[in-house]
């Protein structure tokens, strides 16, 4: 294990620079943090360059360290002031991990039989985080991005996914690729205040493709023309509209098998 002292070290200043996009991109890492999560990524095909556990969490983990250290990735202790410089949570844990990127080609994802979640210009990175941890919950085959969407590796986003970030596939789509859907059979099914209220007798047919837009701008105009059908939720409240992570929420209840009971 190699220790570190100092803040001004290359691989710390590295480790931290990781919380801007920019750098993620050229690196291809992001940051994942906490015990649970950093031990998925060992057991999972995610390439860890680095881990770093701070003083304290090696006195009170000395297992987990030794399993880190035993794993052969590089392995890096600190003082707990430098941790906390690197970690991007209020509240550390103690570990962190910086990992290898893992996005899927688009036909990866689309290959799959089960029906799959666009993303159309999500730009809070909690929503982002929390739709694919439900999407991982319902057992979604994956999610496509729209370039417009918050960077999936941003560190609230991984935070909001809590682990499922490593078991949902996920990738970058443009618009003119999505005619291709369509053309592989997905039925797309936009999720729109301007759409058809869903009715108790409603079915999602098929391989479905549920499209969910921008938090105060819903679906582009660009998806909305190639979507199959728009839809909303009924509301009977006064609410004018749902938080996009709860809307989509819903859809992947009512699309997924557990909306078919």
């Amino acid at each position: 294990m190699l220790r570190i002292v100092s803040k001004d070290n290359n691989k710390i200043k590295r480790l931290r620079s990781l919380a801007k996009k920019k750098v993620r991109i050229k690196e291809n890492l992001f940051l994942i943090e906490g015990t649970k999560i950093v031990g998925e990524a060992m057991s999972s095909d995610f390439f860890i360059d680095t881990i770093v556990v701070s003083d304290s969490y090696i006195f009170s983990n000395e297992d987990s360290v030794n399993v880190y250290e035993n794993a052969g990735c590089e392995v890096i202790s600190v003082p707990d002031d430098i941790f906390t410089g690197i970690s991007t949570l209020v509240s550390p844990q103690g570990v962190l991990a910086a990992v290898r990127m893992n996005e899927r080609p688009p036909e990866d994802i689309t290959n799959s039989r089960k029906p799959i979640v666009i993303l159309d210009g999500i730009s809070d990175p909690g929503n982002l985080g929390t739709i694919v941890r439900t999407a991982d919950a319902f057992g979604f085959g994956g999610i496509l991005f729209t370039k417009e969407c918050v960077d999936i590796y941003n560190p609230k986003t991984i935070q909001a996914t809590m682990g499922s970030i490593l078991r949902v596939s996920h990738s970058y789509i443009k618009y003119e690729d999505i005619a291709q859907l369509k053309e592989s059979g997905y039925t797309l099914y936009g999720f729109d205040l301007r759409g058809t209220a869903l009715s108790n007798g409603f079915r999602f047919e098929g391989k479905c493709a549920l499209v969910i837009g921008n938090e105060s701008n819903g679906i582009s105009e660009l998806m909305r023309k190639v979507c199959d059908e728009l839809i909303r939720i009924p509301m009977n409240g006064h609410a004018e509209s749902l938080n996009a992570s709860i809307a989509a929420g819903i859809a992947m209840f009512l699309a997924g098998d557990c909306g078919r009971i």
